[in-house]
Order: C-alpha cells, then sequence, then structure tokens
C-alpha cells in the first residue's frame, strides 16, 4: 500500500525540465517580492537579498546554458528575468518611496516637540 503512496505522489509532481526548474525560481522571487504572511504574526514578509539572489542565479544559468536552450528554453527564461527584474526595481523603488514619505513626518513630529520644549518654560 506504501508503495502505491509513493508512486501517486511521483504523478502529481511536475516534469523534471528546464522551464519547470526556471518556473519554481521565478515563482519563489515573485512571493518574496510580494510578500509571504507569516502565519504566526500575519505580518507580511519580503526578501528583497533573496529575490536578488534568485536574479543573479538565473543570469548564471542564461549565461551558462547560452546556446544550449531550445527556442521555447530560451524565450522562457529571457522573458521570466525580465519580468523578475523589472518586478524587483519596482518594489525597491516602492520601498524607496514609502521611507521617504515617512522621514519628513517623523522630522516634522521631531520639530514640533523640540518648539514645545523651548515654549515650555
Amino acid at each position: 500500500m506504501e508503495e502505491t503512496t509513493v508512486q501517486e505522489e511521483a504523478q502529481q509532481l511536475p516534469s523534471v525540465d528546464f522551464i519547470s526548474y526556471l518556473a519554481n525560481l521565478v515563482e519563489t522571487g515573485r512571493l518574496y517580492l510580494e510578500g509571504i504572511p507569516n502565519p504566526e504574526t500575519d505580518e507580511v514578509v519580503t526578501n528583497f537579498p533573496l529575490v536578488k539572489h534568485i536574479i543573479d542565479t538565473i543570469e548564471m544559468l542564461e549565461e551558462k546554458t547560452k546556446g544550449n536552450l531550445t527556442a521555447p528554453e530560451a524565450n522562457f527564461l529571457a522573458n521570466t528575468l525580465y519580468e523578475l527584474r523589472m518586478g524587483y526595481v519596482r518594489a525597491i523603488n516602492r520601498q524607496e518611496t514609502a521611507t521617504q514619505a515617512e522621514t519628513p513626518a517623523e522630522e516634522t513630529e521631531e520639530e514640533v516637540s523640540a518648539e514645545n520644549a523651548e515654549d515650555s518654560p
């Protein structure tokens, strides 16, 4: 009976090929760009260094497999790498914009506190 379960599980797994491998890498990158909810805290966790590492890994695969891929594989690699790079750039820009938007508010609160301290007798 255990053999049947192992065979059933093996049948449910995707085929082992280059596109499936890349799709797995890219999906992991996308998840960490968008954020993954921490089940214990419900906080959404992003991991930009991991996404950058995944992009670097795909770039290395692109270089090492140059001339050895079928046309669909090469197209999939180029397109998904481009999409992941652009998603990374957009996410970094959003983070920087959010950080800049928060900074003036914090400075204003500090300035108000300093002014209140100066006005106190």
